[in-house]
């Protein structure tokens, strides 16, 4: 079974980075060393993206059967010379990007090793069920947006008013769930400084193209404080209706 390490989309982004680079030394590269005899160059630049590509393959999959795999298909032997082994080594370069290909197409078949991948379906279930396809291939930036946005429409459900501040503000939001009623207060500030939380993120990375999120654990994280402020507001309330 083949087993990822990383993220399903982080894993298919580098795949597609792998081919990228393979297929310029097999077309542009190709050519110019046979163009000016660069044999040599260009089998130095094959041995280094065979390893690059081994390497990247053995941190986005358990164990080491995939990167054997690839090894063994790109695996080329030393001819009389360069300019005799270069046809041999751009025939294993063809063979391996074959196979990372593959590997692309087999990856709804992958099992996911990721720590935060069963996590996720804990989430508030409209957190869950509109962010999790794009967590899941890697737009971490869009499904954090959207999980935002997500608290932002449902207070303007409950009171009218879509920012944290105005909701319980104007809008005298109140949230059911405190632990006692001499902690009342406490609780409804906690739950308002939340949703402003939330609020002061979005404008923030609204202002970047990416968010500022390339990591997963920390998209997860900003996803999981959107899920509470949904949990904790399903027992909200306008006082102003």
């Amino acid at each position: 079974m083949t087993k990822l390490s990383k993220p399903l989309g982080e894993v298919k982004r580098a795949l597609d980075a792998c081919i990228r680079a393979g297929k310029d030394l097999n077309t542009t590269k190709a050519q110019i060393a046979e163009d000016t005899a660069g044999h040599s160059d260009w089998l130095a630049l094959f041995a280094e993206w065979r390893e690059e590509t081994a390497n990247e393959l053995t941190a986005l999959y358990e164990g080491s059967d995939v990167e054997r795999r690839f090894t063994y298909f790109t695996e080329t032997g030393d001819h009389s010379s360069p300019r005799a082994t270069f046809p041999h080594a751009k025939n294993s370069l063809e063979q391996g990007l074959g196979e990372l290909k593959n590997l692309i197409g087999r990856l709804p078949l992958a099992i996911r090793e990721f720590p935060d991948a069963v996590a996720i379906e804990s989430l508030h279930p409209e957190i869950y069920e509109k962010c999790r396809s794009l967590y899941e291939v890697g737009e971490y930036a869009q499904a954090v947006e959207k999980s935002f946005k997500i608290v932002r429409d449902n207070l303007r459900a409950l009171t009218g008013f879509e920012t944290g501040s105005e909701a319980f503000g104007k809008g005298l939001l109140r949230v059911n769930g405190a632990a006692a009623d001499y902690v009342d207060e406490d609780f409804q500030n906690g739950v308002k400084f939340l949703t402003m939380a939330i609020d002061r993120f979005r404008n923030e990375k609204a202002h970047t193209a990416d968010g500022n999120i390339s990591d997963p654990i920390r998209a997860y994280e900003y996803l999981r404080l959107s899920s509470l402020a949904m949990h904790l507001l399903e027992g909200a309330q306008s006082r102003s209706s």
